[in-house]
């Protein structure tokens, strides 16, 4: 068996066990976002890493030719929108509002996606330079989140379109990075050291396995979870997940209150639905 006929394999495999997983626990996993159903909820408080296995579902239930074809043509349509909105407010370091409220236009959409957390290592091919946005690095203070956030909507390994709008400070590096990033059939790596600790703290620690004591779930999580590199441009990308992150407000809450951006519902009806002919408001 050729490997990609066994990796096929082993996701019908493990989508069946998901699916009698799900059953058993009363849990409808027919549309995307059923994690935060009541029941899926309820389960939830009994086993916090039941999330995991909304995110293993969403990575390996079956999907049809019409269906990745459907997929290929909207994501990228609505990363071209979202881009558009970033631009417009000039919305800076909103990684974790932007990833929560394109994963919940998508659930309205019927496509399936989850958000991941985890650490960015961007290498500048022509140069060799390299950029890090380490999930172990030192707060900033109130509000401030390490490391990065992006999505898996498959087909696409990786959509990111929040790094480009990252806090550079004004690293002239910033303008090698495309404002969308969408990867199909990337490569599955195994983690670093440089991948997950911020260059600071590995310079005033010395200490090689800094990584392991300070993230100790993360080499069960990314045997779920790969590691994952592509190229885009002129940069070499490498993506290290180290937690599933879905938002838990409605996407009517999104960045209601937020210092930079609009709201996420605004978006959704004045740009989203009305390009997509969809409702202003679900059903």
């Amino acid at each position: 068996m050729g490997e990609a006929k066994r990796k096929r394999a082993n996701q019908k495999s493990r989508a069946a066990e998901l699916e009698d997983r799900f059953r058993s626990l009363g849990i409808d996993f027919g549309r995307p976002g059923f994690y935060d159903t009541p029941e899926f909820l309820a389960q939830e408080r009994l086993d916090p890493r039941l999330l995991e296995a909304y995110a293993e579902w969403v990575l390996v239930r079956p999907r049809g030719a019409d269906e990745n074809a459907k997929i290929r043509e909207i994501v990228p349509r609505l990363a071209d929108i979202v881009n558009s909105r970033l631009r417009r407010h000039d919305w800076i370091g909103g990684c974790v509002a932007i990833t929560g409220m394109v994963s919940r236009m998508l659930d309205r959409m019927g496509i399936w996606n989850v958000a991941f957390k985890g650490s960015a290592t961007i290498t500048n091919v022509e140069t060799a330079e390299t950029r890090h946005f380490a999930i172990v690095d030192e707060s900033q203070g109130a509000g401030y989140q390490t490391g990065h956030m992006w999505l898996a909507v498959p087909p696409f390994d990786i959509v990111d379109m929040t790094l480009r709008f990252q806090h550079w400070q004004q690293d002239p590096f910033q303008e090698a990075i495309q404002p969308v990033l969408l990867a199909e059939s990337t490569e599955v790596i195994q983690p670093r050291l440089e991948d997950l600790v911020a260059p600071d703290l590995r310079r005033r620690y010395r200490d090689p396995d800094l990584h392991n004591e300070k993230l100790p779930d993360q080499k069960r999580f990314g045997r779920i979870f790969s590691a994952r590199r592509f190229t885009a441009g002129d940069c070499e990308f490498r993506l290290v997940p180290s937690g599933v992150s879905m938002t838990d407000v409605p996407l009517e809450q999104i960045n209601v209150h937020g210092s930079r951006g609009a709201p996420a519902i605004e978006i959704w009806r004045e740009d989203v639905a009305p390009a997509f002919g969809l409702g202003a408001d679900p059903e």
